[in-house]
């Protein structure tokens, strides 16, 4: 990972494959965080949350962070580094 004496900080540039991130659109000034699912050791926690945050609006969105996560347990594919 980063820094650990940085916060938040600009590292990754995101655009929306929908084109509403362009200027004039809905997500425009929209501000997107970026998680690494292979060196990120905090990553699977973090999709655990959001996916239990989002079961009930987003069931099928919720369904696949779920088996995100398990993938990620389930074929040990994170071997972190810091």
């Amino acid at each position: 990972m980063g820094d650990p004496a940085k916060g938040i900080y600009e590292k990754f540039k995101v655009e929306r494959t929908d084109g509403k991130s362009e200027p004039g659109e809905k997500h425009y000034f929209c501000k997107y965080f970026v998680l690494d699912l292979k060196h990120d050791k905090h990553a699977r926690a973090a999709l655990m949350a959001y996916a239990e945050s989002c079961k009930k609006t987003y069931p099928l969105l919720s369904q696949d962070l779920f088996k995100i996560a398990d993938e990620m347990l389930d074929n040990d594919c994170c071997h972190f580094q810091e």
